[in-house]
């Protein structure tokens, strides 16, 4: 690395760190939450209910660590088989452990398992999805989250012999739609052969899953995104937003790499403060197309990775106020902020706060210097519904 280069990334890292620390303060910054969002990434093991799971099982042991089921808060309203069948690994004093789980066989026919981050399971799962809901998976790549969501919607495909009593009782459940978006060439025939590795091949011979590939960000999107019925045209009852975002942690990691390595990460030295209000334009366009393509009654969820208040409820704040405006303008619904289920509601709101995440103004964020010890996330998420007015 030379004199110039070394200066230019010093440079580059301080205003990193000096914007970071503004928002987060000096103190937990510096000692708490950058130090944890340098470590790895810790994952989880989601086991896919539509491949034997024994192959699964097998595959992700481990001589030193043990494996847990992954503790996801609330309580599913129908059956145990909507619940993601996820493990994580703890070492044997009890500590997360860092050691990650295997890849799947690949030469499967259908995969066994995918690696994700806790934190993307829980949001995936807080959309609350029910057999028969339409539901659509925004900007859907590379396909965790679309995976997560397709295993609620049909249980009686799965394959999990603890099910077959579940199987009975929800074999007649046959509807239900999942439209898994991606504006990019590239990124949306990576979704696609994703899901084509993970879901039965029926789902796709009914049209029932498919992977669309409409920009999110432009005027009239939502029209590209309708469900198409026998019955006429519809929105959808669950909606998942997982935003592009500035994917802090991703920069902190490639800098870090750099620097052990004598090089300039180009995504530190490409950073800049307002890259957030740039990003948070298109966050808005996408979420206010979620929002236009959902039913009344719909649950949306606007998730990113990022630690930019920008980018999270800044978001979510312009999006409510342009919703004001478009009723002035005649539209017929309004948003709501918040979860809807019913008197649960302050159980797993305490739930989320005690293991998992942090309030913010609209929502809540996971982050990995949780006091829980999770080391899930950064993951912001917000939960809407679309109300009449």
């Amino acid at each position: 690395m030379t004199k110039t280069h070394r200066k230019d990334t010093k440079s580059a890292d301080d205003a990193f760190n000096r914007h970071y620390a503004a928002i987060w303060g000096e103190e937990r910054w510096s000692n708490s939450l950058y130090p944890a969002l340098l470590q790895p990434t810790r994952y989880a093991c989601l086991l896919n209910r539509y491949s034997p799971l024994e192959n699964a099982e097998q595959s992700i042991q481990h001589e030193e660590v043990e494996k847990r089921p992954l503790e996801l808060p609330g309580k599913d309203s129908l059956i145990d088989a909507l619940r993601p069948n996820c493990f994580v690994r703890f070492t044997k004093d009890g500590e997360p452990a860092d050691v990650p789980f295997p890849p799947p066989d690949t030469n499967a026919r259908i995969l066994s398992h995918w690696n994700l981050d806790g934190a993307s399971v829980l949001v995936a799962s807080l959309l609350d999805i029910q057999p028969q809901d339409n539901v659509l998976d925004l900007c859907a790549a590379p396909g965790g989250k679309s995976i997560v969501l397709a295993q609620r919607m049909w249980p009686h495909m799965h394959l999990d012999p603890s099910d077959l009593k579940q199987k009975v009782l929800m074999e007649k459940i046959r509807t239900g739609n999942l439209h898994s978006n991606e504006a990019d060439g590239a990124r949306q025939r990576r979704l696609a052969d994703n899901l084509k590795a993970y879901l039965p091949k029926a789902l796709f011979d009914s049209g029932q899953v498919k992977t669309l590939r409409a920009d999110g960000s432009k005027p009239n999107a939502e029209y590209e995104l309708r469900v198409k019925t026998p019955t006429g045209t519809t929105g959808y009852d669950k909606v998942l937003v997982d935003a592009p975002c500035s994917s802090e942690r991703h920069i902190i990691h490639a800098h870090a790499r750099a620097v052990a390595g004598g090089r300039v990460a180009d995504e530190m030295a490409n950073w800049r403060p307002g890259s957030s209000k740039r990003l948070a334009k298109t966050q808005i366009d996408l979420l206010m197309t979620g929002l236009k393509a959902a039913n009344v009654g719909a649950t949306i969820v606007y998730a990113t990775c990022s630690i930019e208040p920008t980018e999270n409820d800044g978001v979510v704040e312009k999006v409510l106020a342009q919703v004001e405006k478009e009723k002035k303008k005649g539209i017929k619904w309004s948003v709501k902020v918040g979860f809807s289920r019913g008197d649960g509601d302050a159980e797993l709101e305490d739930e989320l706060e005690e293991k998992w995440a942090e309030r913010t103004k609209f929502g809540w964020i996971a982050l990995p210097d949780h006091p829980s010890g999770g080391r899930w996330g950064p993951l912001f998420f917000a939960v809407l519904t679309k109300t009449a007015i």
